[in-house]
């Protein structure tokens, strides 16, 4: 049996699609583009993908799309755990940025050619904050991102939502500072030799490129080859875990199985439901997080003259009033009610249960 890779660098979807469909199309120059919050309020951290891993991870900036005079060298990892072909993920970081300043930016390297130039702010100012919250997108039925999206294709990219821009994240890209995907990224991200993460990718890059997306992790990434997925396609996120790195069937990662951010006047808290379901490692587990966690809340605490709200994010409902979940998982309940209200955590967001509903609050 003959193993064929194409390189595919042109510009026809129709023709792109039939070859990942048939498992023989590797990434062109760099694709994939997302952002996410640096560690330090001056800092962005951009990642990207490519067939290789030739020439130097680099990103350059600017606030001026025309001449983008900083730059800086990153990473280079390979993915290893698709059948029948090897993709690398870059990261570089954008770093010594203002605050609320908008930036143009570019990435790749000498050998794959440089990306389109994107623009994103960092820290954007202004009262009222948006952060967009949502959970639970595929590559298909992807309606959260615009409405051209369907059931019937994995492709929503921008050339897709370019028909009505006006709904759905891809209407929120100059206003919101923030989105967040509260887990279950593609349905599945290993699917198809990895080709559905692919798409997914390709699909939320005319966002994830514009506006920092963070992440937390969810129940369809529970399977040894989503969680590779997830933790590869998603390691500029700035994790400050403890023990800092996670081990997947592709080898060392960052461990985004749990962290936390500040965002404007919100400490976000990141974490997977998943212990509670057999997710995890003898390093990496619910005694780990839960160590982590209160140690994580109680610098928070002493932060809220600069964060006043605490909320944390995971992707199984705590409480729940939908038929389908009854309500809501009681074994989690259990691990994390008394701690957050120790600490006063003010929101609980989840996904999970494909409904929407919030309540007074609860305890």
């Amino acid at each position: 049996k003959a193993t064929v890779s194409v390189l595919y660098c042109g510009a026809g979807e129709k023709m792109k699609t039939f070859l990942m469909l048939m498992g023989v199309v590797t990434m062109c120059t760099a694709e994939h583009v997302h952002v996410a919050l640096g560690k330090e309020d001056s800092a962005l951290v951009v990642q990207w993908t490519t067939a290789n891993n030739a020439g130097i991870s680099t990103v350059k900036w600017g606030t001026n799309p025309t001449s983008l005079t900083m730059s800086n060298a990153g990473d280079v990892h390979a993915f290893t755990q698709d059948p029948g072909r090897v993709w690398y993920s870059r990261t570089a970081q954008m770093k010594g940025l203002g605050e609320n300043v908008k930036y143009y930016y570019q990435v790749g390297d000498s050998s794959n050619g440089f990306s389109e130039v994107f623009s994103v702010w960092n820290r954007r100012g202004g009262i009222p904050q948006r952060h967009v919250l949502f959970g639970d997108m595929g590559s298909s039925c992807a309606f959260t991102l615009c409405n051209a999206c369907t059931q019937s294709s994995n492709v929503c990219n921008a050339q897709t939502c370019a028909k009505n821009t006006t709904v759905g994240l891809v209407s929120e890209v100059d206003a919101a500072t923030m989105f967040l995907h509260v887990g279950d990224f593609a349905y599945d991200l290993g699917s198809s030799n990895g080709t559905i993460g692919d798409y997914f990718m390709d699909n939320i890059e005319q966002v994830a490129s514009r506006v920092p997306y963070m992440v937390s992790h969810g129940n369809h990434e529970d399977a040894a080859i989503n969680m590779a997925h997830y933790i590869e396609e998603f390691r500029n996120q700035p994790t400050n875990a403890v023990p800092a790195t996670f081990k997947t069937t592709n080898g060392e990662g960052p461990n985004t199985l749990y962290f936390s951010w500040d965002h404007g006047m919100v400490h976000y808290v990141s974490f997977s439901t998943e212990f509670w379901y057999g997710v995890g490692s003898a390093t990496v587990n619910t005694t780990s997080f839960l160590a982590w966690l209160k140690a994580d809340l109680e610098a928070a605490n002493k932060n809220r003259d600069i964060a006043p709200w605490v909320v944390m994010h995971g992707h199984r409902a705590l409480y729940t009033s939908s038929a389908s979940s009854g309500t809501g998982d009681a074994t989690i309940r259990a691990a994390l009610e008394d701690i957050m209200f120790q600490y006063g955590v003010d929101f609980m967001i989840n996904g999970h249960v494909h409904d929407y509903e919030r309540s007074w609050p609860t305890y």
